[in-house]
């Protein structure tokens, strides 16, 4: 959500699934490293913003936020669908467990 706030009052959809995306893809690197007991899926996002310090330190943030908030969910992200409902986003997540892929 605080990505998502710093959107302004009037996000786009499009701005909106590219925050979820990049949210997403932490997540699920985060708990495949967890649960695999290595950090190769967090050393390639971290490979992939080698010089973009905004985007490292944002990375950083979201890795420390889902270790510090929700370290006990195992769960990985699968499809999601994102809707304007009466002027509300409303998001409709899969869970997948990660012990399976």
């Amino acid at each position: 959500m605080p990505l998502i706030d710093s959107l302004g009052e009037s996000p786009t959809q499009n701005q909106i699934e590219k925050i979820l995306q990049l949210t997403y893809s932490v997540w699920n690197s985060t708990v495949l490293d967890e649960v695999r007991n290595n950090s190769s899926n967090i050393d390639m996002l971290k490979k992939l913003l080698n010089n973009d310090f905004e985007g490292l330190a944002i990375l950083e943030e979201l890795i420390s936020r889902k270790r510090t908030l929700f370290s006990n969910d195992l769960r990985l992200i699968g499809e999601y669908s994102l809707r304007k409902e009466d002027e509300e986003w409303r998001i409709r997540v899969e869970a997948r467990d990660p012990f399976t892929i």
